[in-house]
């Protein structure tokens, strides 16, 4: 590895340093939902097998508004998180047994634009990851 600023010093001589990075965290609170994506790419330009719902809400720890893709349901006891993949059945409707179904079924809606101004809760998906997840159950 050759060093392109002779002045500078070289990472190859540099310890680790003793200040840790912050976390980007956003804490669990009661969200509104404001809209809905629908997303059929991946953010490398590959196209998903299905579409994912994006459901954007408001969340007083960002000035704009966050996306959610995931929820997290109660089955049998156990706390279940589930992806909001868009799969649709043989007549062209949300598939029963969805997770996008779980959302509707929850909220008491029969479609997905009846999501808009719907306030549910939050929670973080799991120990190791800072990202939120819709909280289903109570």
């Amino acid at each position: 590895m050759e060093q392109e600023n002779e002045t500078a010093p070289s990472v190859l001589n540099k310890p680790v340093g003793n200040i840790e990075k912050k976390k980007k965290t956003l804490i669990p609170v009661r969200i509104t939902i404001v809209g809905l994506r629908e997303v059929t790419e991946k953010s490398n330009g590959e196209s998903y097998k299905v579409p994912i719902l994006k459901v954007l809400c408001n969340h007083p720890g960002k000035p704009e508004p966050i996306e959610i893709s995931k929820i997290q349901v109660l089955i049998d006891d156990k706390v279940i998180t589930k992806t909001l993949w868009i799969v649709l059945d043989a007549d062209d409707n949300i598939q029963i047994g969805s997770a996008v179904e779980d959302i509707l079924k929850f909220t008491e809606c029969e479609t997905l634009s009846e999501l808009e101004g719907k306030e549910l809760d939050t929670v973080v998906e799991s120990k190791d990851s800072a990202f939120l997840c819709l909280k289903l159950f109570n």
